[in-house]
């Protein structure tokens, strides 16, 4: 059978951010990860944005997590420890873990996916009358998608709740998006 975990990385691959520190394609990935089918692995530092790339060595991508004994100059155990950078994405896990823990409809939902409109990757999952529409801007662009594509989710809705951002997101005719931007919304 095919495997049930989904990750974006492990132990055994370079992290996603290579040496890298593009946070709002991190979360992009994360968004995926953590809204569609399956059941996601998570590798530790992920959360603080840990870096590493195999070709230096598997020590590389394993590094220890920065604090937790006396003696360590850094700790990203807590906000102080951690850059502004860290915190967001910290803050990023902790608001759609949270929001994913025993949700039905992440966990047993059905999935609707959409052909790529203006570079925006688009489904909903479903479950029991609950909708949760995903949309990911894919480009490093702002751009606009207009949203009688998705007609058979939204329904009549006029607004849903973005669990990301938590702000509200009115529908019209179009719906901008910011370059790289993750909407996780509920209907």
């Amino acid at each position: 059978p095919a495997s049930v975990l989904a990750f974006i990385e492990n132990h055994d691959t370079d992290r996603f951010l290579g040496e890298g520190d593009n946070l709002p394609m991190l979360k992009q990935a994360s968004t995926l990860l953590l809204t569609t089918r399956r059941i996601p692995q998570l590798y530790y530092g992920t959360e603080i944005m840990m870096t590493g790339v195999k070709h230096k060595s598997d020590g590389y991508v394993r590094k220890d997590f920065p604090g937790g004994w006396a003696d360590d100059k850094a700790t990203a155990f807590t906000a102080n420890g951690r850059s502004k950078l860290q915190n967001d994405c910290y803050n990023f896990y902790k608001t759609i873990l949270n929001w994913r823990k025993g949700n039905e409809v992440i966990a047993k939902g059905s999935m609707v996916q959409f052909m790529v409109q203006n570079g925006v990757y688009a489904y909903a999952r479903q479950h029991e009358g609950k909708t949760v529409f995903v949309m990911l801007n894919g480009t490093d662009a702002e751009t606009s998608v207009p949203l009688k594509f998705y007609k058979e989710i939204l329904k009549e809705n006029k607004q849903g709740k973005d669990i990301l951002s938590g702000k509200t997101i009115t529908f019209s005719e179009e719906l901008k998006m910011t370059a790289r931007e993750s909407l996780v919304i509920e209907l």
